[in-house]
């Protein structure tokens, strides 16, 4: 299982949940597995059960997916021991994946697709 750690913005204790796979989609939602909306990205923070986060942090082995949009190839990144986010950017063990976060910047460049963060510890584990 993913083990995801939202860091609080006022010094709180971290929000911390498990998954086995998360959805971010262009609109900003965090969505499970079963489409459940997890966190919201609300001006540049993640809104959690009414708390406002910074980033989260994603302890894996995690597998990254990155689908940029209708009719275009999936892009896989890892598996990762960890990811997080930092603003609106991606990082995988440490390493800037230059990867923007669905719904975290307000740029046009950006690409709108989604983002899946699917747990990649079971041998053939399918999302």
């Amino acid at each position: 299982m993913l083990r995801l750690n939202f860091r609080s913005l006022t010094g709180d204790a971290p929000t911390l949940m498990l998954a086995s796979c998360l959805r971010v989609n262009a609109d900003g939602t965090l969505r499970g597995s079963d489409n459940c909306v997890v966190a919201q990205s609300i001006e540049g923070c993640w809104r959690v059960s009414g708390r406002l986060h910074r980033d989260l942090d994603c302890e894996g082995p995690v597998l990254l997916r990155l689908n940029p949009g209708a009719h275009m190839t999936p892009v896989y990144f890892g598996p990762f021991t960890k990811l997080r986010t930092v603003g609106a950017l991606m990082y995988g063990d440490d390493r800037c994946l230059d990867v923007t976060v669905p719904g975290r910047s307000r740029s046009e460049n950006v690409c709108s697709g989604e983002l899946t963060l699917i747990w990649h510890g079971a041998k053939n584990a399918q999302n």
